[in-house]
C-alpha cells in the first residue's frame, strides 16, 4: 500500500451495516426469496416478493440482489447513491424473503441498516424526509395537529382515563393511523367499546399521543426514530402502565420488536388487541357473514412470535371463514408498509391490487384485517378495481 492509498474500513464507515454483517456475508445468492416453488400445488405455483412481481423484477428489487448490493456496499465496491436509493426504498419491508431462505437470515434488518445509511448520508428520499420531520415536529407523520388524536373519543358514549393524569394498568396505544384517518377511527372506537364491554380499566394518551416511530425506522431515519422512542419510554415510564395494547400492527412491532428490551426493563409487557382480548375468552354472537383473513406482515413475519391463531381464533366464532392461497407465513403483503405507500403509492396500490383479486377468489363477503394501514391501502385497493367485497378491521 503506497502512502495516497487509505485503507477501506466498512466498520468504521458503516456503522449500521455493521451491525447485520453475518447476514451481508452469510447470503449464498441461491434465489429462493425471488420465487421458490411449491410443487405440491398442480400446477406448481411460485412467487415470494410482492416488489419483484410489480416491478422490473431485475435483481436489485427482490432479496438476492439487495443481499448482494450490501455486500459490494460492505466490501467498498460499490458505493451508496440517489438511485440505489430509488430502488431500495421500492421494497415494503415484508420480510417474506427472510421466510423462505434456508439460512435463516434477517433480510429486513439489512434492509433497514442499508436505508439508515442513505439517511446518514444525505440520501434519503424527499418524501420520507418530510414525514420523519412530521413526525418529530409535530409527533405524527401525517403532519397533522396532535391534538387531532383525541377527537375520535367523543364519539364514545363513556370517558376513558387519560393516560398522562390517571393510573390504569393497561395502556391502549391507538396508533397515528386509527387516531388521524377519518375513515378508519371506527377501530379505535370499537376498540374502546370491546373493552369497557369486557370490563377492562384501561388508558389513552389522546392528543398527547406519540408517534412509536414505525416510520422512521422502516424509512432508515435513526435520529428522528430515537427522539419518539426516549420520549415514548418517559411518558410510558410516568404513567405507571404495565400492559400496553395496539390495534395496529406497525406500532405492535415496533414496540415489541424495536423498543423490545427497553419496555421489559420498565416491567411492560406489549400486546395486540386481539391477542389481548383472545385471551379473555369472550363469547362472540355468530353473525351468519363470510369472511376471509390477511394477515399483516408486521403482526405475522416480523416478529418472533407471529399472530395467526388468534384473530382466526376469534373470527371462527363469529364467521365462517375462507382462507386465501396465501395465508400466515406465506400471506402477501398489502403493499404498503416500508415507506413505499409514500413514496411510490402507484406501486403500494398495485400490489394491494393482487391482494384483493386473491380475496376475491375466495367469494367471501368481507375481508378482514388487524393493521389499520392494511386496512387503508386495502380499502384503496377495493376501490381502485371496483370490488364489491368489504375491508373491515376483527375490532368492528
Amino acid at each position: 500500500m503506497t502512502e495516497t492509498e487509505v485503507k477501506f474500513e466498512p466498520k468504521k464507515k458503516y456503522k449500521y451495516l455493521k451491525k447485520v454483517k453475518k447476514f451481508i456475508l452469510q447470503c449464498i445468492a441461491c434465489g429462493d426469496c425471488r420465487e421458490a416453488t411449491d410443487y405440491t400445488s398442480d400446477p406448481p405455483k411460485s412467487g415470494v416478493c410482492v416488489a419483484k412481481e410489480h416491478t422490473t423484477g431485475f435483481e436489485p428489487f427482490f432479496g438476492r440482489g439487495k443481499m448482494q448490493i450490501a455486500r459490494s456496499i460492505w466490501q467498498g465496491k460499490l458505493e451508496l447513491s440517489k438511485d440505489l436509493a430509488e430502488v431500495l426504498y421500492q421494497c415494503p419491508t415484508c420480510n417474506a424473503c427472510s421466510t423462505t431462505c434456508a439460512y435463516e437470515m434477517d433480510n429486513t434488518a439489512v434492509y433497514e441498516a442499508l436505508r439508515a445509511e442513505l439517511v446518514k448520508a444525505e440520501m434519503g428520499l424527499m418524501e420520507h424526509i418530510s414525514m420523519n420531520r412530521a413526525l418529530v415536529e409535530k409527533l405524527n407523520p401525517y403532519q397533522r395537529d396532535n391534538k387531532q388524536k383525541s377527537e375520535w373519543l367523543e364519539k364514545l358514549d363513556f370517558k376513558v382515563k387519560d393516560a398522562s393524569s390517571e393510573k390504569a394498568d393497561v395502556l391502549y396505544f391507538v396508533g397515528c393511523t386509527a387516531a388521524l384517518t377519518p375513515e378508519i377511527q371506527n377501530v379505535a372506537i370499537k376498540t374502546a367499546k370491546v373493552l369497557k364491554k369486557l370490563g377492562i380499566d384501561f388508558s389513552v394518551f389522546g392528543e398527547s399521543e406519540i408517534c412509536c416511530g414505525s416510520v422512521a425506522m422502516r424509512t432508515g431515519d435513526r435520529n428522528a426514530y430515537d427522539s419518539v422512542l426516549e420520549k415514548n419510554l418517559e411518558l410510558f415510564q410516568n404513567s405507571g402502565v404495565k400492559t400496553i395494547i395496539t390495534s395496529c400492527a406497525g406500532c405492535y412491532r415496533t414496540l415489541m420488536k424495536d423498543y423490545g428490551k427497553k419496555l421489559k426493563k420498565l416491567g411492560i409487557d406489549v400486546l395486540h388487541t386481539i391477542q389481548f382480548i383472545a385471551e379473555k375468552n369472550p363469547k362472540l354472537k355468530n353473525l351468519g357473514i363470510t369472511v376471509t383473513y390477511h394477515d399483516p406482515c408486521h403482526t405475522g413475519r416480523g416478529v418472533d412470535e407471529p399472530l395467526y391463531e388468534e384473530p382466526r381464533k376469534l373470527l371462527a366464532q363469529i364467521a365462517n371463514i375462507k382462507e386465501m392461497e396465501t395465508i400466515k407465513e406465506n400471506a402477501k403483503c398489502c403493499g404498503a408498509g416500508g415507506g413505499v405507500k409514500k413514496a411510490f403509492p402507484e406501486l403500494a396500490l398495485e400490489i394491494s391490487k393482487s391482494r384483493i383479486e386473491e380475496a376475491e377468489e375466495t367469494g367471501a363477503e368481507y375481508l378482514v384485517s388487524i393493521c389499520p394501514f392494511c386496512h387503508r391501502n386495502l380499502s384503496d385497493a377495493i376501490k381502485a378495481v371496483g370490488s364489491k367485497i368489504k375491508m373491515i378491521d376483527l375490532l368492528e
